[in-house]
């Protein structure tokens, strides 16, 4: 009987070890990333990776045949690096950078700095080199930004650049050892990119004027005038070349203007006319990935819930080696991250929705795969991380809303929930994948959902223009159905739940109390836009042409909608517990939105709990108060939804 009793407690152990996962601590989800990204020299002898600390980042370099670190470059506190590049076997350039809000990467500075793989022959070869991060700005990163064209593999001391401190991009040959530079040619398109041919000829030209219309421009030599083949307003689909066919005569394109969904195309130049490769029926293809020799696309990367590889050319000896490495990583997303000139070795990356992933070299002759020992976050359990599952239904006008929703490990039913709702918000979707809030809520016990709304990107045109001028309407309508499907279908408490977001996202949690002030226990806005009247007159996106243009394009210009569509103007219809978070340097959702929605909650006496930062910006940068937010963010959840 004790033998009896003493397995049966036994069994209940495992299965509660397998339904209970344990509490992971704030700082484990948002401390710094060991490693995010590992590149290869075009040679193999070498391993640069990035890690980022608290106030800074390096750039380590490694030698393989002995490990050994050889070279780490660091910007100096309160600078970090962005791209960097491999330019040739013994030299590396890397990009200066500087963090505006913790919702951005780290913006470049218009600084390119490179150097031997020992640290040697340091040389300042784009940007000024006096330039100090106390002295750096926004509008210093909007001048200063280029684009490594070509790194021009038959000749290891110059690389083509392209360079943006003026209205329309130029080409230079740029010396990797001095700086010194050539003038090539200049772009007919503004604020966009530029296709070389195989004989390094700018050929195809596109971007975004200044009235926010996508443009692209043609020419059939660089003896030939450049002629403007497609200008369409932002909404109305775009042709973005990836490369030439082998002939040199015509285009591989990104293409959604002749049909909402962005597919991949054939264009012709000489006739206009697309003919269409490979396109889903409900998603955009997100990018491509092409053949090293002929920079050909032979595979469509899309995210229809999770992400799936889509190989126009099954054929390709790289395609089958990725395919099979897919096996030998399932249900993980495998990622090309760098290869040596030759091709024979490649550096790939694998990561999934409870795994942030590693790094790993794969050599494509022998088949040898091995652990680089380099991950993102490795402290980081996946086993104690809980699934995120795609989901789909109908809004309320029939329009098919798809998104993802994380259930705590091991539950399934009457659950409290946090609507996650995310920034941009037009052209921005959220993705399978990896994502620190969302593992912190759900190991907290709390179901999460996120949706891609009407007016979110990777759905097409329709879809992304369905959310234009929607912002305070039918965009909220879609995050309550969302809300509304989860409860019907028996997974959520109806009356445990809370909305949370950041940026726009922020707007959406407010706007959504406002307009079901039933519906939800608790809201938090975090870096929000409150007030649109505000949004669209004061900060950094109505401060250039382009941002105008776009806001005209998305909100309302009527007053009194302006109104109706402002959290600010309708607090007395808020019944929802609120938890508010800004950046007193905040100039995207400025500041100024947290003071008019507070003044206006003061002045009617509602509570609210309340978070500032006097020198944060667009999202929390340093640790230290990204732990104490989400800390604090837990505590105001358990307080208003938690288990009671």
């Amino acid at each position: 009987m004790k033998l009896a009793k003493y397995i049966l407690f036994f069994i209940f152990s495992i299965l509660l070890t397998n339904v209970y996962t344990s509490e992971v601590s704030v700082e484990d989800f948002f401390k710094d990333s060991e490693f995010s990204s590992v590149k290869i020299s075009p040679d193999g002898r070498y391993f640069a990776t990035y890690m980022e600390d608290k106030t800074t980042s390096r750039i380590v370099i490694i030698e393989r045949q002995s490990n050994k670190i050889l070279y780490a470059h660091s910007f100096g506190d309160d600078m970090y690096h962005g791209r960097y590049f491999w330019l040739n076997n013994d030299r590396i350039g890397v990009a200066a950078a500087k963090k505006f809000g913790s919702l951005a990467n780290p913006r470049e500075i218009g600084q390119f700095l490179a150097f031997n793989a020992d640290g040697s022959k340091r040389e300042m070869i784009i940007g000024d080199v006096t330039l100090k991060a106390s002295r750096v700005s926004r509008s210093t990163v909007g001048r200063a930004y280029f684009e490594i064209v070509d790194t021009l593999e038959d000749n290891n001391k110059k690389i083509l650049v392209n360079f943006y401190d003026k209205s329309y991009p130029t080409l230079f040959e740029v010396d990797i050892y001095t700086g010194r530079k050539k003038k090539l040619s200049t772009s007919p398109a503004q604020r966009g990119d530029i296709l070389l041919d195989e004989d390094k000829v700018v050929r195809a030209a596109w971007g975004e004027n200044t009235s926010n219309e996508k443009v692209f421009y043609y020419r059939k030599s660089s003896d030939d005038d450049w002629e403007l083949h497609s200008k369409r307003k932002f909404g109305d689909g775009s042709i973005t070349p990836l490369s030439f066919t082998d002939d040199g005569k015509n285009l591989i394109v990104l293409c959604s203007i002749n049909n909402p969904i962005t597919g991949i195309c054939k264009y012709y130049p000489e006739s206009k006319e697309l003919e269409e490769i490979y396109r889903h029926p409900k998603v955009d293809v997100e990018y491509t990935f092409a053949d090293k020799d002929t920079d050909q696309p032979i595979a469509a990367v899309i995210f229809d819930g999770k992400p799936e590889y889509i190989w126009l050319d099954k054929k390709a000896p790289l395609g089958r080696k990725i395919r099979a490495l897919e096996k030998t990583f399932p249900n993980y997303i495998v990622g090309l991250r760098s290869e040596t000139s030759n091709g024979e070795e490649v550096v790939i990356s694998v990561r999934n929705d409870r795994d942030p992933g590693g790094f790993y070299s794969f050599n494509t002759v022998t088949n040898q795969l091995t652990d680089l020992g380099m991950n993102r976050r490795g402290w980081i359990n996946p086993e104690d991380m809980a699934e995120m599952k795609p989901i789909s239904f109908k809004a309320r006008d029939g329009l098919e809303i798809n998104g993802y929703l994380t259930l705590p490990k091991g539950k399934s039913n009457d659950l409290p929930m946090v609507m996650l709702v995310h920034g941009g918000p037009h052209g921005v979707r959220d993705y399978w994948g990896y994502d620190s809030e969302v593992q912190l809520l759900a190991n907290r016990g709390y179901a999460v959902m996120q949706l891609n709304y009407r007016g979110s990107g990777g759905y097409g045109q329709e879809f992304l223009e369905s959310g234009f001028l929607k912002w305070g309407a039918e965009m909220q309508d879609d995050l309550t159905d969302g809300v509304l499907w989860a409860v019907n279908e028996g997974i959520v408490d109806k009356d445990r739940l809370c909305i949370y977001g950041a940026s726009y996202g922020g707007y959406a949690a407010l706007m959504s109390s406002v307009r079901e002030p039933d519906l939800y226990k608790c809201a938090i806005g975090y870096v929000g836009v409150y007030d649109v009247e505000s949004f669209t007159s004061v900060g950094n996106i109505p401060g250039f042409r382009a941002g105008a243009a776009y806001l005209k394009t998305v909100i309302p210009e009527d007053p009194e909608t302006r109104k109706a569509f402002s959290p600010s103007k309708q607090v007395r219809k808020i019944k929802a517990e609120l938890f508010l978070v800004h950046g007193k340097m905040d100039r995207q959702a400025h500041y100024k939105n947290y003071e008019i929605l507070t003044r206006e909650l003061d002045a009617i006496g509602k509570d609210y709990k309340s978070m500032v930062k006097d020198t944060e910006e667009h999202g929390f940068t340093i640790e230290e108060n990204k732990i104490e937010l989400y800390n604090e963010m837990i505590a105001f959840l358990d307080e208003n939804i938690g288990e009671t």
